[in-house]
């Protein structure tokens, strides 16, 4: 590694873009809070990391945080407070503001449910019960009240003896009367 390369002259090759992110990363923040922090996506702010390892003979980013650190301590004076600070806030810059919404409220009504039961339970997301439009309309009852209800296995069977035992008893009487018009003829 090139541990001396002028420590003076190190990072004077930098861009601005690329000292907004050297600053973050002398805070030793991840790269997620410098994206957030800078409005970049996360890629952007690892490239330009990697750029400035390369062009240093591929130095760690805990290195090349720490040797930033250090070139911005010889550079400016202690005096002046922090400079990373005030360089990573902006220094009066205007950046696209990024406003943090609120977590939901602990307190929050639990949402709803259409059917009660245990919220642990494994369900699917949504169930819905929906009576169907035509469930109030009334149909002309085919079968007689008496053919439904508790007893209407028993009551159908019942019913269809009796029909069974008419219609054995209509052939009867129908044979009966071929006959007697049988022996009337002959």
């Amino acid at each position: 590694m090139t541990r001396n390369r002028g420590r003076h002259g190190e990072f004077a090759f930098i861009t601005a873009k690329q000292a907004e992110v050297l600053d973050l990363l002398a805070q030793n923040r991840t790269s997620k809070e410098m994206a957030h922090a800078l409005g970049l996506s996360e890629t952007a702010v690892n490239r330009r990391i990697d750029k400035l390892r390369e062009r240093l003979g591929g130095v760690t980013r805990a290195e090349l945080g720490r040797r930033y650190r250090d070139w911005c301590d010889e550079r400016m004076p202690a005096t002046s407070g922090n400079p990373l600070k005030s360089r990573a806030t902006g220094g009066g810059e205007n950046r696209p503001q990024i406003l943090q919404l609120s977590a939901d409220p602990i307190d929050a009504p639990e949402e709803r449910r259409d059917v009660a039961g245990d919220p642990t339970a494994f369900e699917d997301p949504v169930a819905i019960t929906v009576e169907p439009p035509w469930k109030d309309w009334k149909e002309p009852r085919i079968v007689p009240r008496v053919l439904d209800g508790e007893n209407a296995t028993l009551a159908r069977g019942a019913a269809i003896a009796i029909l069974l035992v008419a219609i054995i008893a209509s052939l009867v009487l129908a044979l009966a009367a071929a006959k007697a018009l049988a022996d009337a003829v002959s």
